[in-house]
């Protein structure tokens, strides 16, 4: 029963007992230029289907795919790419006419911005672009952005491989990988975003860069912004790294009440425990655990952990021997988990969430009206921490862990809840964790999110918005803007 909770609520899904049936109260008007643009795309010879409104049916089952029911848009159409061209020709129309576009991968945003942030956009949805081209000479894989992450665990371990990525195996990898990727191997191997060795990019004129790498700039940005408005993924290298056959999941069970014994220890151990280990605690108001994995045997992790064991006093230990496939995907309930949620993302650097700090935490996660949980991934002492901050784009280095607080509303209207959960963040924030934001838990309400997100990096990433995307044509809430008065150095 252990195992199968734990799973769940690592891999950021819910249980949910009542089975939505979503309908959709579609707006009467037509969105702007809308004909304009559906004359653009038929005459653009686009291979892939491509649905307005008018096709309810295949429109509907496209707004389906978004796994944040909070945040649902109304797109003027979705284009299905079914290769570089058709992303390349909707992009041009788009410019044409000056018309919002976005690229949606797996449709994880909790923000929605992979359909945009309000109504009128059009979606290049690249589900199809998912191939995936193992080179285990080169140590390097091909992969399409419309691939989830499932396919590359399967694959990747069929050669006993692997590639860092995230703790949900259903997750769309575009927008993941040039985000960041925090997952359960980032500790030996790094971000997701700091294994791309390149990339096929369209910009926003519609120039197709075979080889990001030849364009240090671009190369740069993509590793950690890359879905933040420079243009539209095509296709990655990634790097691959072999391992050993036999990985082990560790499971830990305690009282809820010994969150503080854990968190200490955590804050005293994290950055010495083996580099071949990642730990995730879970949280919420009934249930604290740890769900770990290690590249190697059960034996080996045992004599790794024996002192945090010791110092932590779990209730349970369940050591699980398995490939790194079976590790990272079994026991999950199912590729989508549509629901109404809401999420904020905090770092903590090397001294660790203090006394104050777990005790604030834990009197929210009880008294919280809505559902609720927290999920702490270690960091510290690994890979990511070895990489300079301002290397990529992805500036969140130095940190011992990154922590996670998700909700789960009844309903969209759930307001009491969001205005509970921002007012709880903005003063667990201010006085228990460092300033930045992980890119890739999108919150809109974030108050300076320019530089929580990127740092002092933020206006190196606005000149070269200017450079690639002058007329800002990949434009929402939180994409990178073309010109700021925010500094953040």
């Amino acid at each position: 029963m252990f195992k199968k909770w734990i799973l769940i609520y690592l891999l950021q899904f819910f249980l949910i007992t009542t089975i939505h049936a979503f309908s959709y109260d579609f707006p009467d008007s037509k969105c702007p230029e809308e004909e304009a643009l559906r004359k653009c795309l038929n005459q653009s010879y686009i291979k892939g289907p491509i649905y307005f409104r008018d096709n309810e049916s295949s429109y509907s089952t496209d707004l389906d795919v978004e796994y944040n029911r909070r945040v649902i848009y109304f797109p003027t159409a979705f284009v299905h790419a079914k290769d570089v061209i058709d992303v390349q020709n909707a992009i041009k129309c788009a410019a044409k006419l000056k018309y919002p576009i976005v690229a949606r991968s797996g449709g994880h945003s909790y923000e929605g911005f992979g359909i945009g942030d309000k109504d009128c956009y059009l979606v290049v949805d690249l589900a199809n672009l998912n191939q995936i081209n193992i080179d285990v000479n080169s140590q390097t894989a091909v992969v399409g952005p419309g691939n989830r992450l499932e396919p590359i665990y399967n694959k990747t371990s069929e050669h006993v491989f692997a590639f860092p990525a995230g703790t949900c195996p259903y997750v769309g990898v575009g927008g993941l990988i040039t985000g960041g990727g925090f997952g359960y191997l980032n500790r030996k191997f790094g971000m997701s975003s700091d294994n791309i060795l390149d990339a096929q990019i369209v910009l926003a004129n519609g120039t197709v860069v075979h080889n990001a790498k030849n364009y240090p700039e671009i190369f740069w940005a993509i590793r950690g912004a890359g879905n933040a408005g420079y243009g539209i993924v095509t296709s990655f290298t990634l790097k691959i790294h072999p391992i050993q056959k036999t990985t082990t999941v560790i499971d830990l069970l305690y009282d809820f009440d010994q969150a503080p014994l854990l968190l200490s220890v955590m804050n005293k151990l994290g950055s010495k425990i083996h580099q071949n280990i990642t730990l995730l605690i879970s949280i919420d108001p009934e249930h604290l655990g740890i769900h770990g994995v290690y590249l190697g045997s059960a034996n080996e992790l045992q004599n790794h952990l024996q002192e945090f064991i010791k110092l932590s006093k779990p209730k349970n230990i369940t050591y699980t021997e398995n490939t790194l496939y079976h590790t990272l995907v079994d026991g999950m309930e199912g590729p989508d988990v549509n629901g109404y949620y809401k999420a904020k993302s905090y770092f903590i650097d090397f001294k660790g969430l203090s006394d104050e700090g777990i005790k604030s935490l834990m009197n929210f996660l009880k008294s919280f009206e809505c559902e609720v949980y927290s999920v702490i991934l270690l960091v510290g002492g690994g890979k990511v921490n070895e990489i300079g901050r301002n290397e990529t784009a992805f500036v969140h280095r130095g940190f011992l862990y990154h922590m996670e607080i998700k909700i789960t509303l009844d309903s969209e209207n759930s307001e009491m809840c969001l205005q509970d959960f921002d007012k709880f963040s903005q003063e667990f924030r201010r006085n228990y964790t460092y300033y930045e934001s992980y890119q890739n838990l999108n919150d809109r309400q974030l108050d300076n999110w320019q530089c929580r997100y990127y740092a002092e990096n933020f206006e190196r990433l606005v000149k070269l918005k200017q450079k690639y995307d002058p007329y800002n044509l990949f434009n929402w809430n939180q994409s990178i803007p073309t010109n700021t008065k925010i500094s953040c150095n």
